[in-house]
């Protein structure tokens, strides 16, 4: 840097660092925060898949199967209030634990974490907050006879 500074033909050389160097951090870190955003999408969808495969067979996302997913989720960082999760039809997703989903209806579980990722900021707020949730939608087909 020294050898820069006391350079006597001119300040080119700093002033190309000083563009390029803020151009060169901003890239590392979009693909840093971006592969992070794309890391996280991916652990939530193993966590919803692996509770999803356990409803598809009972027929029904029970009580405790929702509260095991919830509790899989916030140690994986998802904080609880800012979780939302749908499952349809209604019957596969109620509180009662009585009712189910017939042999061949789809099951469906959408999660979505409503706080946009740090990539959201990395692009300058680009394309609205809500493209940079973390979410996931997963469906399959009934098991339960």
């Amino acid at each position: 840097m020294i050898k820069y500074i006391s350079n006597k033909r001119g300040s080119g050389e700093i002033l190309g660092f000083v563009i390029i160097s803020p151009i060169l951090l901003w890239f590392f870190l979009w693909i840093i925060f971006g592969g992070s955003f794309l890391l996280e999408i991916n652990q939530m969808s193993t966590v919803v898949n692996k509770s999803l495969d356990k409803a598809l067979v009972e027929g029904q996302y029970k009580t405790d199967l929702q509260q095991t997913l919830k509790t899989e989720l916030i140690n994986s960082g998802f904080t609880e209030d800012k979780l939302e999760i749908t499952i349809t039809p209604t019957a596969a997703g109620d509180s009662t634990n009585s009712t189910y989903s017939v042999r061949g209806e789809i099951i469906e579980i959408t999660v979505i974490y409503k706080t946009p990722h740090v990539f959201y900021y990395t692009n300058f707020k680009s394309g609205g907050e809500s493209k940079y949730y973390i979410g996931v939608q997963i469906q399959g087909m009934s098991e339960k006879w």
